[in-house]
């Protein structure tokens, strides 16, 4: 007993975990933000660990759970709680900086006001001058611990930017060579943030707000778990996810917008570049 309890303490030393406490001068995010697009299965279950090997509902995993289903980048495992973020990410090779930039990380080390000994991160959503909109979980502004939570504060309250993946928006088509006739596929699951008749749209897959420009028909989609597997009644819902399996042209390509026109199923959709793999 004594010895399984001794391999649950290590457990918590070496997965990532958060703080619970506030920072100063903060105020609630006041630009778009993708939303609590946390996975179901993690935000209500017990005390599981995530792919990177981070307890669930930890700022920690949702940070890599957004690197993963947004930026398309995996964080290598070893990077344990907040507090070592930014030097092991320096020590691999990554740029941790004071420059914000959205889909970056930014890091809180037990010096900035009100961070637990453990460190903190959020995900960049938004930067506006010397302000960023950041997205994170158990940061607790009176919702409670290991909730979801977005706000905007100065950039000097973060102790640095770790750019794993920065989010680009004409540099995504460039990187991948899109043009007009490709072919392309989708390379992860979305989460149902509206509908509209019996059309639906996602925040992720639109690259930001969805307008009627980005309504989805259903019907060749799949109902799936956060990490894409079929599940569920096949029947979409709000908070829901689903995969768009198969291959689509391209109708046309926005490079101001980041934004590519295909057609799924009986409408032309314009969806963000980002989510998309060419072939």
């Amino acid at each position: 007993m004594i010895k399984n309890l001794r391999s649950i303490f290590l457990v918590f030393l070496t997965t990532g975990i958060a703080c619970w406490m506030g920072l100063v001068h903060t105020r609630p995010a006041d630009a778009q933000v993708i939303g609590d697009d946390y996975p179901k299965e993690w935000k209500t279950g017990g005390n599981g660990v995530d792919p990177w090997n981070m307890y669930w509902r930890q700022c920690t995993s949702f940070v890599a759970w957004r690197l993963s289903h947004t930026n398309g980048f995996s964080l290598p495992y070893g990077y344990g709680n907040a507090i070592t973020w930014g030097r092991y990410a320096t020590s691999n090779g990554y740029l941790v900086d004071k420059n914000p930039a959205v889909g970056a990380v930014a890091w809180f080390t037990a010096e900035i006001p009100g961070v637990s000994p453990l460190g903190h991160v959020s995900w960049v959503a938004d930067v506006k001058g010397d302000y960023v909109t950041l997205e994170e979980y158990n940061y607790n502004a009176g919702q409670g611990p290991e909730k979801y939570y977005s706000r905007t504060i100065h950039k000097s309250q973060v102790s640095g930017f770790i750019h794993f993946k920065d989010l680009g928006t004409k540099q995504e088509i460039k990187s991948l060579a899109l043009k007009v006739g490709d072919t392309v596929s989708f390379t992860k699951s979305f989460q149902v943030t509206s509908y509209s008749g019996s059309y639906i749209a996602s925040t992720t897959l639109a690259g930001g707000t969805p307008t009627s420009l980005n309504l989805i028909d259903p019907g060749p989609v799949f109902e799936s778990t956060a990490t894409g597997q079929r599940s569920g009644d096949q029947v979409l819902y709000p908070g829901e996810y689903f995969t768009i399996p198969g291959q689509f042209k391209i109708l046309a390509i926005d490079p101001p917008t980041n934004g590519i026109l295909l057609k799924i199923g009986n409408r032309n959709s314009w969806v963000t570049a980002s989510v998309l793999k060419k072939g």
